[in-house]
């Protein structure tokens, strides 16, 4: 008889479970990854637009300057609220972090409860054997007895 663990289905969803908090941390990973970037792109045009604003300054581009401000403040603030918006991912990849943390701290204790379980499982199959082996020794004895008799 091969050894059954009773709360093999629990385990099973608890892996299940592990494996979509898993799934969901890679996702928000993945938002924080695009949040760096666009923070990244936004600088970079950022340092581009005042290197261009200091080229038509030079060149006495009046028209061209009045518009700076505007999209500079635009490119400020679009990094500054992505700035916003990844402070909230790192947040919620916390909180996603701690349940993981949590998931998989059950999915090892029904793990310990298997492995002890079929370590007794073990055990007793062996003290079994050892039972049938010692009754087939002690048969095997009488036999030569008896014959050793006769």
């Amino acid at each position: 008889m091969a050894f059954v663990f009773r709360f093999q289905q629990i385990l099973q969803i608890c892996l299940h479970e592990e494996n979509e908090v898993k799934g969901r941390l890679a996702k928000k990973d993945g938002q924080i990854a695009e949040t760096n970037a666009l923070i990244k792109k936004y600088k970079s045009e950022y340092a581009e637009a005042l290197e261009q604003k200091i080229i038509d300054l030079q060149a006495g581009n009046m028209l061209k300057l009045q518009m700076y401000p505007a999209y500079l403040m635009r490119l400020q603030r679009s990094w500054e609220y992505q700035e916003e918006e990844q402070e909230r991912l790192e947040k919620q990849r916390q909180k996603i972090l701690e349940e993981l943390i949590e998931k998989r701290k059950n999915r090892k204790t029904y793990e310990k409860m298997r492995e002890n379980d079929e370590a007794c499982y073990k055990k007793e199959l062996l003290k079994k054997e050892q039972k049938r082996l010692d009754e087939y020794a002690n048969r095997k004895k009488q036999n030569h007895g008896e014959a050793d008799h006769a």
